[in-house]
């Protein structure tokens, strides 16, 4: 081992300089606050620079160390350092595209790390640009960490290039006058319809599907949308125990409950059967008084007009649901329910969460048919209007909780093979919505 005297000792001093204007490591200071100071002594100038680069690979500080002050400072590392064994490595020249890419960053108005930042189309596309430019010298790796992106999002912004744009792309996807023509004269025909009604109603019957915001969008524009009426919010009581199970089929879960009916000045009663799957009511009756026969009565008839009696022994067969009514709690109403196979499970006391969606669909009810009567003049009467409100619900009806369908419709197909037939019919919307903008027929469109 050769020993360094005073010359040694001011080749060193000078190797170390470089090795600071380069972002090297010099001697007795700490880079990045992580690596040990070199030795003075004790080592020739090639030893010292070959150590300063194993420890320049090591701890990498980020790229605050190549935004050098100035050209001169950048080019003082251009020539070749020898190394101990004869050997040559390139200096800071190899380092370019790192100033570059901060070139870039400045250019584009970023500053920083842009890990999870978000970035604009346009800033995108030229950081992209970038990295492509230079991959024939350098790796995506090495170009990300210069421009301090992740690589994965450098892949994603390249396969998004690749993949066809969301609904056609160049508004080839957008309403067609036809289908706006649809909205506007069912919105003017069904003044009392929301949006979602309109929307499902004009799905249902195959003349345009179109979702509930572009029917929002389209009523506003025409002056047909209806004003926003605040509701107050009423405390949220936690689910019974039952509600935390969902039926997957139909005739799993029943619901029963009964309202008030003002029928010629006096009080009748409206009980109805639900399944809590489809949302569908199976039956229903207009009494004077609710006994424990009425119930039995009722419950007898969703259960022939279901066909639960005829099921093969050991299969699942309905539970029930109800509140604590002196009617539904009676020895009577139980060994009857018991003897048709079904199981009567009640609800909490004060705790009508536990039968939800009956008290929702009773809601519906009192809202759209009952509650717009001041009085029925007939039992007659009564009963005729409040079944025909019923079928309504059942057939035509769109209920949200079923995703937009029918009670009827999903009791009968089932929500899944409803949803997929909505998603081949939306697809061939879409292959029309782009055929119709291809052609650009100029005849059609004007609204009329």
């Amino acid at each position: 081992m050769i020993k360094g005297g005073h010359n040694g000792k001011s080749e060193a001093k000078k190797s170390a300089s470089v090795g600071r204007e380069n972002g090297g490591v010099g001697f007795g200071v700490r880079a990045c606050g992580g690596s040990p100071s070199l030795p003075t002594r004790g080592h020739s100038s090639g030893a010292v620079v070959a150590l300063e680069r194993q420890v320049h690979s090591r701890w990498d500080c980020g790229t605050q160390r190549y935004q050098a002050g100035s050209e001169g400072q950048r080019g003082s590392g251009d020539h070749q350092s020898e190394v101990g064994d004869g050997t040559s490595e390139p200096g800071a020249a190899g380092d370019d595209y790192r100033a570059s890419s901060a070139e870039k960053k400045r250019a584009l108005g970023l500053t920083g790390p842009l890990y999870g930042r978000h970035l604009t189309r346009l800033q995108r596309e030229a950081l992209k640009t970038f990295v492509d430019e230079n991959l024939a010298r350098h790796t995506v790796e090495d170009l990300c960490r210069a421009l301090e992106i992740h690589r994965r999002s450098y892949y994603r912004w390249r396969s998004a290039e690749l993949k066809p744009k969301h609904g056609g792309g160049g508004g080839k996807n957008k309403i067609r006058p036809k289908e706006e023509r649809a909205v506007v004269r069912l919105a003017k025909k069904h003044p009392e319809w929301h949006v979602r009604r309109i929307a499902y109603t004009l799905e249902k019957k195959a003349i345009a599907f179109i979702g509930k915001t572009k029917v929002a969008e389209i009523m506003k524009t025409h002056g047909l949308s209806h004003p926003f009426e605040p509701k107050v919010l009423r405390p949220a009581l936690p689910p019974a125990d039952l509600l935390l199970f969902e039926p997957w089929r139909k005739n799993l879960t029943w619901g029963m409950d009964w309202t008030w009916v003002n029928v010629a000045g006096r009080f009748m009663f409206l009980l109805v059967i639900l399944d809590w799957y489809s949302r569908k009511i199976l039956a229903w009756g207009l009494y004077q008084k609710i006994t424990q026969y009425e119930v039995v009565s009722v419950v007898t008839d969703a259960v022939a007009i279901e066909e639960i009696d005829l099921l093969p022994a050991g299969a699942m067969r309905p539970i029930l649901v109800a509140d604590h009514g002196s009617a539904n709690c009676a020895k009577y109403t139980r060994s009857n329910i018991e003897i048709q196979g079904l199981n009567l499970w009640l609800s909490g006391i004060g705790r009508p969460t536990g039968n939800a969606r009956t008290e929702r669909v009773i809601g519906t009810l009192k809202r759209e048919e009952i509650e717009l009567q001041e009085q029925y003049e007939s039992e007659s009467i009564a009963h005729a209007a409040i079944g025909n409100a019923i079928w309504d619900y059942n057939f035509n009806r769109p209920n949200q909780g079923n995703g937009g369908f029918a009670p009827n419709s999903v009791h009968h197909s089932g929500r899944h093979e409803l949803a997929m037939r909505r998603e081949r019919a939306r697809q061939r919307a879409q292959d029309l919505r782009r055929k119709h903008w291809e052609q650009e027929t100029p005849s059609d469109t004007t609204l009329t």
